[in-house]
């Protein structure tokens, strides 16, 4: 029997976890970096959510890791910039859907390894401008 949610910390001890997965990390490291993508960002609020992007963007170790094109770094910074937010309304097989979404490489993302697909995309509109 699992208990979950057996752990509290609170966002500052979160944030000091996360600065210590910056990739590139062992296994374990980079699995939770993949659930700060993933799952904790919908957890977070925005107010958070940008304190973790420029407290991280102050970090040597993400800076080193964009500048040598680390695609988790990349895309922690594109997921993690609330400039980078995009409001995408799809329309396929006459199923009209708006998704919140980040871009990156050209592409508009719901996660990291989810994009909508250019030629379902009927509208964009800048979430946070």
């Amino acid at each position: 029997m699992t208990i979950k949610n057996r752990f509290n910390i609170d966002f500052f001890e979160f944030s000091f976890l996360v600065e210590a997965c910056i990739p590139p990390v062992p296994i374990a490291r980079a699995v939770f970096w993949g659930k700060v993508l993933n799952e904790y960002y919908k957890v977070l609020s925005q107010e958070e959510r940008d304190k973790l992007h420029e407290w991280l963007n102050h970090n040597p170790r993400l800076m080193q890791g964009i500048s040598d094109g680390n695609t988790d770094c990349l895309l922690f910074n594109a997921r993690y910039d609330r400039y980078n937010q995009y409001m995408v309304t799809a329309d396929k097989d006459n199923r009209i859907e708006t998704f919140e979404t980040f871009k990156f490489n050209n592409r508009y993302h719901v996660s990291p390894s989810t994009s909508v697909e250019e030629q379902y995309i009927i509208n964009i509109e800048h979430k946070n401008k």
